[in-house]
């Protein structure tokens, strides 16, 4: 099968994006740094015959890099690879962060390295599945607020992706000022939105309105709405579920080096 590739561009851009729109919730990062995320990304397209056949990009804004990538076919993704080595040679050997549904993780077999590992549920909800319930009203999140968010942030697993300028975010406060919970937006597109969170101990009722309310809003531009949890958080699980939100699959976040000599 003869390939090429070669970096995105106004003339491949709408093919990858119809090639990755064929799965959004399964595809939502890759389409997130397509998009939302270009300019902190670097994507290449696989083309076969004038079809495209895989979507790989490297996410450089993070404390790692995160790897994200989509293909018809094991044999597109080790050029897919080397064309993001090859771009960026200091990811050869470096560690970067690997977010990937668990069925496509042993296509990475042979091509890294993996050091730290943890499975996730991506919890989804729509619009029919949500159901807001009496928990403590959370407020929409100022700017001057931003020290709070960024000393939660940092507290936060390195599967989190959500930054503190990236978007929206909704908090409930405690009567002594604290920030209790907050969710926060990761990227938006027209096709699915990923938020994040985070919370003090013991504060899943804030945590539940913090993402009630964040979800209405991105209901505005999106039908679809995730987020991650590790699948051993049950009580996580369970508060997102009461809200409506369901387990669509399991997703592999790891902490992998590329090796691909």
């Amino acid at each position: 099968m003869p390939l090429s590739i070669t970096e995105i561009s106004a003339e491949t851009y709408p093919a990858a994006l119809a090639f990755l729109r064929r799965s959004p919730y399964r595809n939502a990062i890759g389409l997130g740094q397509m998009t939302q995320l270009r300019t902190s990304s670097y994507t290449l397209v696989a083309l076969s015959n004038e079809t495209v056949v895989g979507v790989a990009s490297i996410r450089r804004d993070l404390p790692l890099p995160r790897l994200s990538f989509v293909v018809d076919f094991p044999g597109v993704l080790p050029p897919l690879l080397a064309g993001l080595v090859e771009a960026h040679p200091h990811l050869q050997g470096q560690p970067v962060g690997v977010l990937l549904p668990l069925a496509r993780m042993p296509l990475l077999n042979g091509m890294v390295q993996v050091e730290e590992s943890r499975l996730l549920y991506q919890m989804v909800a729509e619009p029919e599945t949500l159901r807001l319930s009496e928990q403590p009203a959370a407020q929409r999140l100022s700017a001057d607020m931003r020290a709070d968010l960024v000393a939660l942030h940092n507290a936060t697993a390195g599967w989190q992706s959500w930054h503190p300028d990236g978007g929206p975010a909704f908090g409930v406060v405690a009567t002594t000022g604290q920030l209790q919970a907050i969710a926060a937006t990761c990227f938006a597109t027209h096709d699915v939105i990923e938020i994040g969170w985070a919370m003090q101990p013991a504060a899943v009722p804030a945590l539940q309105g913090c993402i009630g309310a964040l979800t209405q809003l991105c209901f505005r531009v999106a039908s679809r709405v995730y987020l991650f949890v590790e699948a051993g958080d049950d009580e996580i699980v369970t508060g997102c579920r009461l809200l409506g939100f369901w387990p669509a699959e399991r997703f592999m976040w790891s902490v992998a080096r590329l090796n691909l000599t």
